[in-house]
């Protein structure tokens, strides 16, 4: 849905991200899981720079 918080910081020839990415505060663990590894998958692949990718899950209230 969105994202709170990105922090980005270089280490060596590479970035490392820590993102909390917004969900709907209904949706299943199961579900919040599959979100963060595809935004990672995705990530990695449109920014080949990227070293580690660490996703938090935020559920939202509605």
């Amino acid at each position: 849905m969105n994202a709170e918080k990105c922090f980005i910081r270089k280490a060596g020839m590479k970035f490392h991200v820590d993102l909390h990415a917004i969900v709907n505060g209904n949706i299943t663990v199961k579900e919040g899981h599959a979100i963060s590894h595809l935004l990672k998958d995705t990530l990695r692949k449109e920014i080949p720079e990227l070293g580690h990718v660490l996703i938090h899950i935020e559920p939202t209230e509605y």
